[in-house]
């Protein structure tokens, strides 16, 4: 009821808001045209109302255009008026292709147009608006109606910053240089024209020499940086979505980080200057299909090391197979000096942070670690903490190509071991996950490359990784007590497996390792159902892998009869515990009884019997620790289900549900449903609840569901 109170109260003021901004806009809209010495009230007033909601919540496109209409046409209103409210003129979302057209409209001399000092305040505006403007492409469209408007002086300034804002390749031609050092020898050597001027000397360095550009220039910088960071406030309070709110500049487009971020940089940004007349640059590709059209003529910018931090530079490299050797060399020598640093026994510098991040940027899109980097971890992990940076070091350290397994656990791995684990489950989950996205990687190798072959080492080290993560595995649920953080890593490596010898059914590439047998009773047993549903998808894909390495699979190729059967195990004793009412049998083929010793299973079924139970019937979808809450819910369900539809229901089942107390509750006038029939509810019940991979278990292993769902028969795994 709070928060509804609250709710209807901030409607309850938005709409107070905007009408208040619609009265404000009309006064002031009414002074515009009224001689002041006329009005009957102050201009003050309204004003004071427009610049406080603007500052405060921004103006959305409909009120902006209105106050645009305003300012942009003579009027009566006052310049200090005016100023105020270019000063507080905040949008609160993407500036309209209109609103710019009608700026730049206003623009010039003649009797309709608004002053200069408004007109410059105006240009201004559109400066520090232009990283929030709809389309990109509108000022460039109107580069020539802004050039020609060079002589105006008080415009002067703000056209040059402008300019150099949106100028481009294509806008740099011959009668514009002319014109440039034209007005710079009638003018003088004003500041903005001199920076206008050297922004065109970077496309053409060779055509503008000597003193045309010499003198002191001015650094275009933001305006009003206060003013800027309002307004980013203001854009991310008005943004519905998440997207609309980060500034992030196209995929297809040079990076500019600004003037104060490119100084303290450690990569450079892309800069090309041996440009010519028929030369094309990165910096003037604006979107995608100008990089298509261009790809074959784009030159390399002047440092390649700018491939780092940049996409654009990193699609370049990739699509036309440049030879990276100069990257190397430049971060090969960066990372030495850092290593130099380290032997005399100094932190590591931010410096190396912000490489090291940019690296990984490259090579998470490479999806190739530099060689120059595998050295550097190999000496720099010798004395790392295990704390500094290690989500980026383990990450890159994910990136290492195949190698035989005993050469990276040596060199790599044990250090990374040694540098994290310290006896916490954080430790460990890290550690995990750091094995989880090696694996990932090297199985994603071997179907890039496409071979029927691996290379020598392939299969044998992604074996002996499988194998050192899942003791890993095993020892993260034995020490964290099965913390559901820990489960959840455990699964994750696990999922990550059977994704991986889903697509690779050729045994010659990757052998199938199951889990070991306690990771699986673990799991299964650990009362949550997020964690059960989890793992029986993971065994149900296992089963598949099987089928498809097995029936693909060449003379000698296959798996040992034993361990197959002893996979078949695991289904058996989950079937048996979830559905078929029999845990711990191993009566049945290949049921292994859960490992349970024959010595425990009478003091757990006295346990049992102590409390009104049966042992077998413990752990099925009705009296499972993880399950019987949802098993009772979904029953209730079809309960109202049944009574919504009229159906007469006297009784309601109190739960949980067996074959027994269904065919009593359809006798004592409650719901009539039969056993087989509730099961598969219960199981389409949990799917909804996004629990599908317990049925998905099911129906890929029991025959009789099998042959109810249409999957036919045929398996090469053993079905229940």
């Amino acid at each position: 009821m709070a928060r509804a109170n609250e709710a209807n109260g901030d409607a309850d003021g938005a709409h107070d808001t905007h009408a208040a901004l619609e009265d404000a806009l009309t006064d002031l809209e009414n002074a515009s045209v009224t001689p002041s010495k006329q009005r009957k009230t102050k201009v003050a007033g309204p004003v004071a109302i427009i610049c406080q909601i603007a500052f405060d919540h921004g103006l959305s496109g409909h009120f902006l255009d209105t106050v645009i209409d305003i300012i942009t046409q003579s009027s009566e209103l006052d310049q200090t008026t005016v100023a105020s409210i270019i000063k507080d003129l905040y949008p609160s979302t993407k500036v309209p292709e209109d609103i710019v057209l009608k700026v730049v409209g206003c623009l010039g001399q003649g009797q309709s147009k608004p002053p200069p000092a408004t007109q410059a305040g105006l240009l201004k505006w559109l400066i520090m608006v232009h990283d929030v403007l709809e389309s990109q492409h509108t000022l460039p469209n109107l580069y020539g109606v802004l050039f020609n408007m060079l002589d105006m002086i008080s415009l002067r300034p703000s056209l040059c910053h402008l300019l150099s804002l949106i100028t481009r390749r294509k806008h740099v031609r011959p009668f514009r240089i002319q014109m440039l050092l034209e007005l710079a020898r009638n003018v003088g050597n004003e500041p903005a024209l001199i920076g206008l001027i050297r922004v065109y000397k970077d496309y053409y360095p060779d055509v503008i020499v000597g003193a045309a550009a010499s003198g002191r220039a001015s650094f275009f910088s933001h305006p009003n940086p206060e003013w800027g960071a309002r307004l980013l406030v203001i854009q991310e309070q008005g943004a519905q979505t998440r997207s609309e709110t980060q500034q992030q500049q196209s995929a297809f487009k040079v990076i500019r980080n600004g003037a104060k971020r490119s100084k303290i940089s450690t990569v450079p940004e892309v800069h090309t200057s041996r440009a010519n007349e028929s030369s094309v640059t990165l910096e003037e590709v604006e979107n995608v299909n100008d990089f298509v059209e261009k790809l074959d003529r784009l030159e390399l910018p002047n440092q390649l090391i700018s491939a780092l931090g940049d996409p654009l530079l990193q699609k370049l490299l990739v699509l036309r197979s440049w030879d990276t050797r100069r990257i190397e060399s430049w971060l090969s020598a960066f990372l030495n000096d850092e290593l130099q640093l380290a032997e005399y026994g100094q932190p590591p510098s931010s410096r190396l942070s912000s490489m090291l991040k940019s690296v990984l940027n490259y090579t998470q899109y490479t999806k190739n670690l530099l060689p120059c980097c595998s050295a550097f971890l190999r000496a720099f992990l010798a004395s790392w903490d295990g704390v500094w940076n290690r989500e980026v070091i383990l990450e890159l350290a994910a990136h290492l190509p195949i190698r035989p397994w005993d050469e990276h656990y040596d060199a790599i791995f044990r250090l990374i071991e040694e540098a994290i684990l310290d006896n916490s489950a954080a430790s460990r989950i890290a550690l995990l996950g750091f094995y989880t996205s090696l694996f990932r990687h090297w199985t994603v190798q071997l179907l890039a490359d496409g071979t029927q072959e691996a290379p020598e080492p392939a299969p044998v080290t992604i074996q002996r990784l499988a194998a050192h993560a899942d003791l890993l595995s095993l020892t993260a649920l034995v020490a964290s007590s099965s913390s559901v953080q820990s489960i959840s890593a455990v699964l994750s490596f696990y999922e990550c497996v059977t994704d991986a010898i889903t697509h690779i059914s050729n045994p010659r590439l990757l052998r199938i390792c199951v889990p070991a047998d306690a990771i699986v009773y673990l799991l299964a047993f650990n009362g949550d159902a997020m964690s059960l549903s989890r793992l029986c998808a993971t065994l149900a894909k296992y089963k598949r892998a099987f089928e498809a390495s097995m029936a693909t699979a060449g003379p000698g190729e296959g798996y040992p009869r034993d361990y197959v059967n002893h996979f078949n195990g695991f289904l058996m004793d989950i079937c048996n515990c979830l559905w078929r009412n029999r845990a711990f049998n191993k009566q049945d083929i290949n049921a292994l009884g859960c490992l349970l010793p024959d010595s425990v299973l009478p003091a757990l079924r006295e346990a049992a019997v102590a409390r009104g139970y049966i042992l077998p019937t413990l752990f099925s979808l009705s009296h499972s620790e993880a399950l019987c809450a949802l098993s009772i819910g979904c029953f209730r369900e079809l309960e109202d289900q049944a009574a919504e539809a009229n159906m007469a229901i006297r009784v309601r089942h109190a739960g949980p549900v067996t074959q027994q107390s269904l065919a009593l509750l359809g006798n004592d006038g409650g719901l009539r449903v039969s056993w087989g029939d509730y099961r598969l509810e219960v199981l389409k019940w949990l799917e909804e609840k996004g629990l599908a991979g317990i049925g998905e278990l099911m129906y890929n292993t029991l025959r009789q569901l099998m042959l109810a769902k249409g999957s036919g028969t045929g398996a090469v795994v053993a079905t229940a």
